[in-house]
């Protein structure tokens, strides 16, 4: 700095002494040199010169470098201007090695000049750490990982020891006078940066954990959102629902609040369909002679027919004669049945994963039989078509196995009720 500012006066005494020899003295007005606003108006002179110099010339020709580049990193320092405070502080720089004697070093016009240049150097240092946060979240290495919280860490410490240095600039004081004084305002600190310590320590441990990442579809029943992760940041998570609306709410509620993260069912390939239809227990019977020629014009259950026969006619074998005690089929199971085929067969059933048709306990409301299979494809809108098209043909199709579904009576079921009721009496 100092060789430079050794420069600016040298090229300074060089202009004076031009003036001065061939403008001020044949005229006689030599006594302007020693005015001081002769000297500043050469210095702003001076400082314009390098200043174009600068900006018009060295910046533009590394802007043209930078947009050769076939690295992000330079379309994102031009997208982001971080030349622009460079080619502020340049003037400055100027301007305070230009005055000199004029300007003490421990004066209020140099600490101010320093404490302007420290200023636009933050700026600058910000804007590349926010050029690079965006070529990292490009970056395939990075995918899933909140560059945006520590990114915006960097800032803040960026700014706490900016400020810290400015003003121990501006009052002529050492940075180690400021931060050993530090430890009594700790707690005035942590109450003003709470939010953001709370947020730090919820991203360190939500990506330690690796609970949730930009593009993860989540669900915060508590919080009533359901929708894509779009920024995982230093104090807030924001949230794209499924109407396009973004919700951001604190980083530190991720700890607070259980949520559903759907990553793993996306990863896995098949999403679940676990859906249970109620059937009347009343219409489980065996299967007679009757019902078993006509479910065995079903291809889905030729197999199974013959399978079954050869193992009750083992089993019954050994039983004895006393029929009461033989193993018959029934209805429903042999619809249990069905339906494990028909999903096997279903070309949107993913195999690899858990499929069954399973009982669960019965209610008042009649006998839950659950199919638990999963998709092919974990797209709502192909996972729902494929949910209901199965359903369609289940509840279309029981009625052939002559069980019945149970539901609540309608008003028109009362209805009915009521005039059958008036007609008989």
């Amino acid at each position: 700095m100092e060789s430079f500012s050794s420069l600016v006066e040298t090229f300074l005494s060089v202009i004076k002494s031009i003036i001065n020899n061939n403008i001020l003295l044949p005229t006689g007005n030599i006594w302007i040199s020693d005015v001081l606003i002769y000297h500043l108006f050469l210095v702003i002179l001076i400082t314009a010169i390098f200043s174009l110099i600068f900006n018009k010339l060295i910046i533009v020709f590394i802007r043209g470098w930078l947009r050769k580049l076939n690295f992000n990193i330079g379309k994102q320092l031009l997208e982001k201007k971080v030349l622009v405070p460079i080619g502020w502080a340049i003037p400055i720089i100027i301007f305070e090695a230009g005055l000199g004697s004029y300007s003490p070093e421990e004066g209020i016009i140099s600490r101010l000049m320093k404490s302007l240049i420290t200023l636009i150097f933050i700026l600058s240092i910000n804007r590349f750490i926010s050029a690079l946060s965006d070529v990292l979240k490009g970056n395939k290495t990075f995918s899933g990982t909140p560059i945006q919280s520590y990114m915006q860490l960097f800032k803040l410490i960026v700014y706490l020891f900016g400020i810290i240095i400015i003003v121990c600039t501006l009052s002529n004081t050492s940075p180690w006078t400021i931060l050993s004084g530090l430890g009594a305002l700790t707690a005035i600190l942590l109450l003003v940066f709470k939010d953001t310590i709370l947020g730090l320590v919820a991203s360190i441990q939500v990506f330690g954990s690796d609970t949730i990442r930009e593009g993860d579809w989540v669900t915060i029943p508590s919080l009533d959102i359901d929708g894509d992760c779009v920024e995982v940041g230093l104090h807030t998570v924001t949230v794209r629902s499924w109407d396009k609306a973004l919700i951001t709410f604190p980083s530190a509620k991720l700890l607070e609040h259980p949520f559903k993260n759907w990553r793993g069912m996306e990863e896995s390939g098949g999403r679940r369909i676990k859906r249970a239809i109620y059937i009347d227990q009343e219409s489980i019977c065996f299967v007679e002679k009757d019902l078993k020629e006509k479910l065995s014009k079903v291809s889905l259950l030729a197999d199974h027919f013959e399978f079954k026969e050869k193992e009750i006619e083992k089993a019954n074998a050994l039983i004895g004669e006393e029929k009461v005690n033989h193993r018959r089929l029934t209805n429903i199971g042999v619809f249990r049945a069905y339906l494990i085929e028909y999903l096997k067969s279903h070309e949107k059933i993913n195999e690899n994963l858990t499929l069954m048709v399973r009982q669960l306990a019965p209610t008042t409301s009649g006998l839950p039989l659950e199919i638990y299979a999963f998709t092919s494809s974990v797209e709502w809108t192909d996972y729902e078509s494929v949910q209901s098209d199965i359903f369609d043909h289940v509840l279309a199709i029981i009625s052939l196995f002559d069980l019945k579904l149970t539901q609540s009576p309608s008003g028109h079921d009362i209805k009915n009720f009521l005039t059958n009721l008036d007609i008989n009496n």
